[in-house]
């Protein structure tokens, strides 16, 4: 009974009291009621919206666009849709046959797909496809 009643009293440096527990838990860690206002998503005006069509035109990509923009990926590919611009892309016969060529020469699918501005999984399927033995992975990571 003396010792609990000291650890009420007298609680350690440092140490967290019983009553600092109790209040801990008891209090709310999410605004009140009134207080909860929910955020609605900016709308990009016309001239905003052609600014990101035009943005995905010139760099066909979208990470790279939704970076630039600030908007999420989803945002943009909804808007593009929206839009009617097709994000849809695959490899070119050409584009294949270089970044085949490439891999030969020892590139990685990185580099290859930086160069050609496709994701280095892209670049795999691609190299698969055409039946491309593909070289175990190096640096381990």
């Amino acid at each position: 009974m003396v010792h609990l009643l000291q650890v009420y009293s007298n609680p350690a440096p440092g140490v967290v009291s019983p009553q600092e527990l109790i209040f801990r838990s008891t209090r709310s860690k999410r605004p009140a009621q009134g207080d909860f206002r929910s955020k609605r998503a900016r709308q990009l005006r016309a001239d905003e919206a052609q600014r990101l069509v035009d943005h995905y035109l010139a760099t066909r990509n979208i990470r790279t666009v939704a970076r630039d923009l600030g908007l999420s990926r989803t945002t943009v590919t909804r808007i593009l849709t929206e839009h009617g611009v097709s994000t849809s892309r695959g490899m070119t016969e050409t584009q294949l046959a270089e970044a085949a060529e490439l891999y030969g020469q020892g590139l990685s699918s990185f580099v290859i797909g930086k160069r050609l501005g496709f994701d280095n999984h892209t670049i795999l399927n691609g190299l698969r496809r055409r039946g491309v033995s593909i070289r175990p992975r190096s640096g381990g990571g």
